[in-house]
């Protein structure tokens, strides 16, 4: 009886064409003792041994990859620094990481196995901001922001900045990708930010009214004085002494009169009220008035007054009262402190920037480099030895700068050294 040859399925060709290969690069050592039929039928089954081994290899390695995929995932999502969910289209939750479960007091076991509502855990006033959210999402095909305020299993409220884009899930269903990222710490910051900004404002508030009346208070029996030391000066028959010591008398009532109007002037500065009138100014003729002003001080303490007033174009929009008051700060102060027979130059100059430049220059105590860190602030002295000879409040720098950067230009000091003079530069 003739015996029938074994037949075998075939197999993957490409499959098979590489069994073949590794099966002539390792032939049996009994080949040469089977008979045919015997020896064909052991052939196959080499051939289908090592076609499960070459599957088996590629399923190991298929595993590898997906338990690496695996890993990859929890490490980039599970782990991820900011809450992350999906949601289906219902805005029921489908998957959540573990710092998104921790947000919404939920078991990640329990939120990854039974779909629940992330509505549920937003406050009330926040539903429709969420749902307009989604709604805008899914309609833009882009990421979409939204905050709000969310409320967890254990009634504590957090505020979230939400960001969400669509992707397709199972059964091409559109699901929301969504990140969860806490502002609780920020929102608390900016409240408390906001609080003090008004405590702040009412306190400036609180500050000018204050003033405003202190001033009124101060002035107005300071009027009938100046008033009746006006009428003393006026009647006939007065001797010099007499007149000289009315006009001491005028002289601190004037004084008087400039203190009050410098502390107005701090608190308008420091609450940003500073009002300018800004025209057509003539920097020249406010600098004449102001040396107009300081003149008979100038001349009793015999000092040399030099001015060269050079500038070309000598008109700046500005407030000329202001402008003014500068000048008559600055050579105020430098009368103050340069000694009897000293000299004090004031010159203008246009420089190359198209700016009106004027300086003050002085030949009295000068001042120290320490000093000159601290000289426009509010209330600093130079030479506090000299305070009760010059008198002041060392508000009057303070007030010159500000005035000037609200103009748009600059004041500068420069000084060698105690004893070798000044030089202001507006």
């Amino acid at each position: 009886m003739k015996s029938t040859p074994l037949k075998f399925t075939p197999a993957n060709a490409a499959l098979r064409r590489t069994a073949g290969v590794r099966l002539r690069a390792s032939p049996p050592a009994d080949e040469a003792l089977s008979p045919p039929d015997l020896r064909s039928a052991l052939g196959e089954l080499r051939i289908y041994e090592a076609e499960l081994e070459i599957q088996n290899e590629e399923l190991r390695d298929s595993r590898a990859q997906i338990e690496e995929s695996h890993k990859n995932y929890f490490r980039h999502f599970d782990l991820a620094p900011v809450g992350l969910i999906r949601l289906n289209r219902k805005g029921q939750i489908l998957e959540a990481n573990i710092l998104g479960a921790q947000m919404l007091g939920e078991k990640r076991v329990l939120l990854n196995s039974v779909p629940r509502r992330f509505l549920a855990h937003v406050s009330a006033e926040s539903h429709v901001v969420f749902q307009q959210h989604l709604e805008s999402t899914l309609a833009s095909g882009k990421m979409e922001t939204c905050e709000l305020s969310l409320r967890n299993a254990a009634g504590h409220e957090t505020f979230l900045r939400i960001q969400s884009v669509v992707s397709h899930g199972e059964k091409d269903e559109k699901d929301f990708y969504v990140t969860l990222t806490d502002l609780t710490e920020r929102r608390e910051i900016e409240q408390k930010l906001a609080l003090q900004r008004v405590l702040a404002e009412a306190a400036v508030t609180s500050k000018e009214l204050f003033f405003g009346m202190l001033s009124h208070e101060l002035r107005t029996p300071l009027t009938p004085l100046v008033a009746l030391l006006e009428d003393l000066a006026a009647e006939p028959g007065r001797s010099a002494e007499d007149l000289a010591a009315l006009a001491l008398m005028r002289r601190n009532l004037d004084l008087e009169t400039h203190l009050i109007d410098d502390l107005l002037d701090l608190t308008r500065v420091t609450s940003g009220k500073l009002q300018l009138h800004r025209e057509t100014a003539d920097a020249h003729l406010c600098l004449r008035r102001a040396i107009g002003i300081c003149q008979a001080d100038i001349d009793a303490k015999e000092l040399q007054l030099t001015i060269e007033l050079d500038a070309p174009r000598h008109f700046v929009d500005g407030d000329a009262s202001r402008l003014q008051q500068i000048f008559w700060n600055l050579i105020k102060n430098a009368v103050k402190f340069t000694p009897v027979s000293g000299r004090i130059s004031i010159g203008t100059r246009f420089d190359d920037a198209s700016r009106l430049t004027v300086e003050f220059r002085d030949t009295g105590i000068g001042i120290d480099s320490a000093a000159l860190l601290h000289l426009f602030e509010p209330f600093f002295q130079i030479q506090h030895a000299l305070r009760q000879r010059v008198g002041g409040l060392g508000l009057g720098l303070a007030i010159c700068k500000a005035i000037t950067e609200a103009h748009g230009g600059t004041l500068t000091a420069a000084s060698a050294g105690l004893g070798k003079g000044a030089t202001f530069c507006v």
